[in-house]
């Protein structure tokens, strides 16, 4: 397939990026740059990879990749399988560690998470955040620190878990060296976007909760909405804002953000 064939089959089937990487076996961030056109020149074998994912039938959430033209061109379609194929390869912080600059990762459960580029949407809250979070702290004289990407969260103070949360507040400073944070952050927000979602939505939920984060915003821009989690009691609260309201903090009670006003 061309690449303009590729969207075009890619849009027929209703796959997202997330999708098409598990399926093909092609790391989520190569998927996202190919298809924006941002990779200008993508490899043969990443086009391949992704045809042949494309041209598969049956369920999309199947985690094993099978190309169904191996017969009909096997140099070209062996070399690809090798490469992007799905295995059950665990992960581990050496695999961080060993990514180009530009390319940017977490590690959950053994498995890599690449993470797209922000957009300038992302970015606006992401920063508007931080600007309304650390200037309250160092108006009461507060010993927190805030942090935004990259930055890295090693969750469970050791190397088993790597984050790079959207907006990172951590009050205990022992936490702190020069590498990121090891142990829970008291504090920590997400910014959604398509490629995230379900990880910010279920799998690090679970994780800020069990590490013992006490508070964890997710706001999502296609809402406009943002879910606030409240982990600070013994049982967990959630409650759900619109863009508009003026939203308080659970730790910080008369700190409030309107996130409307950051866009």
């Amino acid at each position: 397939m061309t690449l303009s064939e590729i969207r075009r089959r890619k849009q027929e089937l209703g796959y997202s990026n997330e999708t098409l990487s598990r399926l093909s076996g092609v790391p989520l961030g190569t998927v996202q740059k190919v298809l924006s056109g941002s990779t200008r020149t993508p490899r043969q074998k990443t086009l391949e990879a992704l045809s042949a994912a494309l041209q598969r039938t049956g369920s999309p959430l199947v985690s094993s990749v099978r190309y169904p033209e191996a017969d009909a061109a096997p140099s070209k379609v062996k070399e690809a399988s090798a490469t992007y194929a799905a295995t059950e390869r665990v992960y581990t912080i050496e695999d961080i560690y060993a990514l180009p600059d530009e390319v940017r990762a977490e590690l959950i459960d053994g498995k890599l998470y690449y993470m797209a580029s922000p957009t300038r949407t992302h970015q606006k809250l992401a920063g508007g955040m931080h600007l309304a979070v650390a200037n309250y702290i160092r108006s009461k004289g507060g010993s927190c620190e805030v942090y935004i990407p990259p930055f890295a969260v090693y969750l469970f103070a050791d190397e088993s878990t790597y984050l790079e949360p959207d907006l990172t507040v951590v009050c205990d400073l022992a936490k702190l060296d020069e590498r990121g944070c090891w142990g829970a952050p008291d504090w920590v927000v997400e910014v959604l976007s398509p490629s995230t979602g379900s990880k910010d939505m279920s799998i690090k939920l679970f994780k800020y909760r069990t590490a013992g984060v006490r508070e964890y915003w997710i706001l999502d821009p296609q809402r406009q909405m943002v879910i606030v989690y409240d982990f600070t009691g013994k049982e967990e609260k959630a409650s759900l804002y619109s863009f508009q309201d003026t939203i308080p903090s659970v730790i910080y009670p008369d700190l409030l953000v309107t996130p409307a006003d950051m866009l």
